[in-house]
């Protein structure tokens, strides 16, 4: 009976992800705007993620800097910007905040090079 249920609650959560694949490398820049223009913060890393999904844009990966998890991000890629330290990013396979950049899933700073 639990293997009839966890298999295809295996197949759903993995593919809830299936859209979108992990970029490592540099952060190339990152843009945030003042409150009354957008809590919208952009991503450009060096390189070209594959399969995003969606996102279309040269600014490849956005968050919202509003949340908690969007100041997470901010903090860890600029501390990735600044030490030109290799990241990993994944998006969620949607871009449901802005319509050509996918929305930021997880970053991961790799400490060694």
């Amino acid at each position: 009976m639990i293997a009839r249920i966890a298999l295809p609650l295996f197949f759903l959560s993995s593919s809830a992800f299936a859209g979108s694949s992990t970029f490592k490398g540099t952060i190339d820049s990152i843009v945030c705007h003042a409150d009354n223009i957008s809590p919208i913060c952009h991503v450009k890393v060096n390189g070209t993620p594959a399969n995003l999904g969606c996102g279309t844009s040269s600014w490849h990966y956005t968050f919202d800097a509003t949340t908690t998890e969007g100041q997470n991000f901010l903090s860890i890629l600029l501390a990735a910007q600044l030490s030109g330290k290799t990241i990993s990013l994944a998006g969620q396979g949607t871009c449901n905040l802005t319509g050509g950049s996918a929305d930021l899933r997880h970053v991961i700073i790799t400490t060694a090079n």
